[in-house]
């Protein structure tokens, strides 16, 4: 039979273990911080994108942002994107890196399905293959984990790189 403190102590156990975990809703980004991280990526979009659509001589169709969740299914992960869709792009692959470096990403790496990706200050930024019939080219912050409670905005919004 085991003691009553030992079931004690097990039970203290297993909840620190779940507390330290990240299980049961403790911390997490708030929407305050959801909404930092959406400053952030729209600012740095703005930065971006222009120079990079510019220079493969691409004009924008719709530009827009909003929230993707991503993780396991069990804890809540977003984070912020924006995505412009572009038609006219002249050039291939390797203009759109170079335009990209040119914009200030680093590490840029061509997929090879077509397009290239790389960062620039934490954020994400990628093209599509400029040889298509239109292309799409897009800055995403990290994925934060967000505490409960937070609502879900799911909302597409216009953006404007102007």
């Amino acid at each position: 039979m085991v003691s009553r403190r030992v079931q004690v102590a097990a039970a203290v156990a297993a909840l620190s273990a779940l507390a330290l975990s990240g299980c049961g809703g403790g911390g997490g980004a708030s929407a305050d911080d959801l909404d930092a991280s959406r400053d952030e990526v729209l600012d740095a979009a703005r930065q971006v994108l222009p120079g990079v659509l510019d220079a493969l001589g691409a004009e924008v169709q719709d530009s827009y942002g909003e929230f993707d969740a991503g993780g396991d299914g069990i804890v809540d992960r977003r984070r912020y994107s924006v995505t412009v869709i572009a038609v006219g792009a002249q050039g291939d692959t390797d203009d759109l890196v170079a335009a990209l470096e040119d914009a200030g990403v680093t590490d840029v790496q061509v997929n090879p399905i077509g397009g290239a990706a790389g960062q620039r200050d934490g954020l994400d930024v990628s093209g599509s293959d400029p040889s298509g019939r239109d292309m799409s080219v897009s800055v995403s912050g990290p994925y934060l984990e967000v505490a409960d409670g937070v609502p879900r905005d799911a909302a597409r919004e216009d953006v404007d790189l102007g």
